[in-house]
């Protein structure tokens, strides 16, 4: 993995998710049985760099990840949808917020069975700590 720091939700940054989840071991281990694709959407944020909402759309399946696309809003697929403003994904990219406690404090917006999510609580907060193992410039810091 690089150690070059890239914005999020970038082409760069999400290529580099991919990689970190394909090279994480407890993430492999704790999603063995999560099958579904995941989009997780930051809200558009101009005074950021993001003048629309933008996805990435993570291909994933039994603890593997076959891809991490860069998409609009209105072209993602995935069953399960997590949306959130920049200041919130910050967040969780830090792990200064668990995914799942966002998401019962409403800060993040779930498309997707609820239920389901919960019952891979432990897999949701791998996949979180891969993101935090990507090198991210955050475009709010010098």
């Amino acid at each position: 993995m690089s150690a070059v720091a890239h914005r999020p939700f970038t082409p760069e940054w999400a290529a580099a998710f991919q990689d970190a989840i394909e090279a994480d071991m407890t993430y492999r281990e704790l999603a063995a049985k999560w099958t579904w694709p995941v989009a997780l959407v930051l809200d558009a944020a101009p005074e950021l760099g993001y003048p629309d909402a933008v996805a990435v759309e993570l291909t994933l399946d039994r603890g593997r990840c076959h891809g991490a696309v860069i998409r609009h809003t209105d072209a993602v697929t995935a069953p399960f949808v997590l949306r959130a403003p920049y200041a919130t994904w910050k967040l969780v990219m830090r792990g200064e917020l668990d995914p799942l406690a966002g998401v019962t404090r409403g800060r993040i917006g779930v498309k997707g069975s609820l239920a389901t999510l919960m019952m891979h609580a432990r897999s949701a907060s791998a996949l979180c700590a891969c993101a935090r193992a990507v090198p991210t410039r955050f475009p709010d810091e010098s």
